[in-house]
């Protein structure tokens, strides 16, 4: 028992040993032949969040209560504290030295750097520096934060760096010979001026082909450029140190402004460069209200904190770029190839700005080639979109080149033919002239002949005046039957109020081809039981219109009368009644009908029961955001059913919940032609009832009908069309 005591004695001690270790500070030994080296690690730092503590109050602060830092690319986020770093430096020579120490960040607000030696008191090592405080207090010339060291031989001193800042809290810190220092500046200078130079010769690239083509792609590309590069000088210091060395508010906030309003002009070039407006005429709406809401956003950050407006800033970036390449790709798929080197392009940004935006929320590490993923992704972007805008300009030349090439030859085959013509001219003229001349002769004797077929004619004309009467007569008198024939028709139909009594939502795309129609549909409450048909008739016009006449008795009287409730039970009644009807056993008449009916039993409010059958008709659902399609037998009602086994049809039954839809149509819709004969297609109906099947009713009947007149265009109408949707 004594050994387990003074095992858990030791092991309690042991590990408040280890603490205390863990809170001691490393100082960082400087090598005698240093050049550059990531210190990060070799500091301890301290979050005071009520930001009142003094450095005395940091200087007598207990060492348990500073936390190492355990990554060369410190990152802590957006915070709003004062920020206190603790290190301590060993001059690892026999002379004096002075080294350079660089904050790889230089958005921070304010940062202030103390030193001392064993037990004296803290000294300021230099005024204060930060994009809050004038460019001209800082004693190097450079976008980076730079802090002279000095050391005497085998010195080692401490440093306290405080740091108040509204931007994001990033402090890799590296310490740097002088030689090697001035290498780097010089290095990172020539890359930066390579970025910047390549946004700059694109900008006045397109700005000249802008004022040369006059297309407004070219200047909203102009625009973004601008705004985009004023940004990245501002993030990288560069802004700071050149242009606005002493407009500190300005400083930090032309990020957030430039941002949104980069975003809007990204937005614009997108509109006209893709030609949203002609393949997205909807989302095109959309597009300017997120235009609209990034300028709200710009005049925003000019009065929103630094801390809040860069935040929604980096957002609508994120937003834009994600805008610009779904769009991108939805117009590339649409038709519009042009769009390949967009899409490229915007995804080289994306991938840049959203690296940057997670180094900058402390997600990933701050490592310095992902610091500067973003600019290699700008490059990358703006290069793409400048092919896109020289593919372009290439497409509108060879098509220019193509047309002139074709007027060409027609101007030259139109020469060809009017030099042929005048040649057959004049030997008609020559030809005529002979003929003339004969027929003078014969006018003479003919003219006793005329006098004689005018009397003629004016006797026929007579007759043919009192037979247009009597066929304009018989005309009205048919039109006005067929028109009472149409009143009849729409009688007998289930009114649209009737049946949304029994249903939450209904629709109905009813566009016969003549003034009555071979298509119906046909609804009915029996027991509990809800009946929807949509019967296709063989014909349209008045024939249709017989044969629906009787569709619609025999299903009242299969389904009302005789109480046959199966789906399948009641199309094979309904192909012996046409059969029967038709007597067409005996005359071979070949009419009949193709027929989509189901029937919706209600468990409760929540879970419906669906039987369907069809006879070369499919029924579909959308359920669960999918479209499930219920095909039909392919057995015809009446005419080439003959012949076939007495009961061809099957019921299939589904369970469905409340919200799904379910859709009935004839073939009308889907073989609709456009003026090169083309049909919608089947797969295109399914597609948009996929995309507008979570819309109210109402307007899924507007998308339907749109879609269907923009396929259509001028193209006559070919048959009878019937679409119903209704909703559980």
């Amino acid at each position: 028992m004594r050994f387990l005591y003074f095992l858990k004695i030791f092991g309690l001690f042991w590990l408040f040993s280890l603490q205390f270790v863990s809170a001691q500070l490393k100082p960082y030994e400087i090598p005698e032949n240093i050049e550059v080296e990531n210190i990060s690690k070799y500091f301890v730092y301290y979050e005071d969040a009520s930001k009142l503590m003094s450095l005395k109050e940091i200087d007598k602060m207990e060492a348990e209560k500073w936390k190492p830092i355990t990554r060369d690319d410190p990152n802590l986020g957006f915070k709003k504290i004062n920020l206190w770093l603790k290190f301590q430096l060993y001059n690892n020579s026999n002379k004096a030295e002075t080294f350079y120490l660089e904050f790889d960040y230089p958005l921070l607000d304010k940062v202030d750097i103390f030193s001392k030696n064993g037990e004296s008191s803290w000294e300021k090592v230099i005024n204060t520096v930060g994009d809050a405080v004038p460019f001209n207090t800082r004693p190097f010339f450079y976008r980076n934060f730079i802090f002279p060291l000095k050391l005497e031989p085998f010195e080692t001193r401490s440093f306290l760096i405080k740091i108040n800042s509204d931007s994001s809290l990033q402090f890799p810190a590296y310490l740097y010979s002088l030689p090697r220092l001035i290498k780097h500046i010089a290095i990172t200078d020539i890359l930066f001026g390579f970025f910047y130079g390549i946004l700059l010769i694109m900008g006045i690239y397109n700005l000249v082909l802008f004022f040369a083509i006059r297309n407004n792609s070219y200047l909203y590309y102009v625009v973004y450029i601008a705004f985009y590069g004023t940004v990245q000088a501002a993030l990288n210091g560069h802004a700071f140190q050149y242009l606005w060395p002493n407009a500190t508010w300005w400083g930090n906030t032309v990020v957030p402004v430039g941002l949104c309003a980069g975003g809007a002009g990204a937005i614009l070039f997108m509109i006209s460069f893709l030609s949203t407006e002609k393949y997205l005429p909807r989302f095109n709406k959309v597009l300017w209200g997120i235009i609209a809401l990034l300028g709200v956003f710009s005049l925003l950050g000019l009065v929103l904190p630094y801390s809040i407006s860069v935040r929604i800033g980096t957002i609508a970036m994120l937003v834009v770029g994600i805008v610009e390449l779904s769009t991108g790709l939805v117009v590339w798929r649409i038709g519009n190839k042009s769009a390949i080197y967009f899409i490229l392009s915007w995804a080289f940004f994306l991938v840049g700005i959203m690296t940057v935006a997670l180094i900058a929320a402390g997600a990933i590490p701050n490592h310095p080639f992902l610091r500067i993923s973003h600019l290699i992704g700008a490059m990358f972007q703006v290069v793409g979109l400048s092919f896109a805008l020289a593919d372009r300009v290439n497409t509108i030349r060879r098509e220019r080149a193509l047309a002139q090439a074709e007027a060409l030859r027609a101007l030259e085959e139109n020469a060809r033919i009017i030099k042929e013509q005048n040649e057959m001219l004049e030997q008609k003229v020559a030809e005529r002239t002979r003929q003339l001349q004969q027929k003078q002769e014969e006018i003479l004797a003919q003219n006793e002949e005329l006098q004689q077929q005018r009397e003629e004619i004016m006797a026929q004309r007579d007759f043919i005046a009192k037979k247009n009467k009597e066929l304009t007569e018989l005309n009205t008198h048919m039109s006005q039957s067929i028109q009472y024939a149409s009143q009849i028709q729409k009688a007998i139909l289930p009114t649209e109020e009737t049946i949304r009594k029994y249903v939450s939502d209904f629709f109905l795309i009813y566009l016969p081809k003549d003034i009555v129609s071979g298509d119906f549909y046909w609804f009915s409450p029996i027991e509990k039981h809800l009946f929807f048909a949509v019967v296709d008739c063989t014909g349209h016009g008045v024939p249709g219109a017989f044969m629906s006449m009787i569709g619609n008795t025999l299903l009242n009287k299969i389904i009302n009368e005789n109480k046959i409730f199966d789906p399948a039970q009641i199309l094979s009644a309904l192909n012996e009644g046409v059969i029967t009807s038709l007597r067409q056993r005996e005359t071979g008449n070949n009419d009949g009908m193709d027929v989509c009916l189901c029937r919706i039993d209600a468990k409760n409010e929540e879970e419906f029961e669906l039987y369907f059958a069809g006879a070369r008709r499919p029924l579909y659902i959308f359920k669960d955001d999918n479209i499930i399609e219920l095909k039909g037998s392919r057995s015809h009602i009446g005419g080439s059913g003959l012949g076939m086994m007495q009961n061809p049809y099957q019921t299939y039954h589904c369970s469905l919940q409340k919200g799904d839809v379910i859709y009935l149509s004839t073939d009308g819709y889907t073989d609709s032609p456009n003026p090169d004969r083309q049909k919608f297609g089947t797969d295109k109906l399914r597609t948009l009832l996929l995309l507008y099947g979570k819309e109210p009713l109402d307007r899924q009947c507007y998308f339907l009908k749109e879609e269907l007149l923009m396929f259509q265009k001028n193209a006559t109408q070919r048959d009878d069309i019937l679409v119903m949707g209704i909703k559980l």
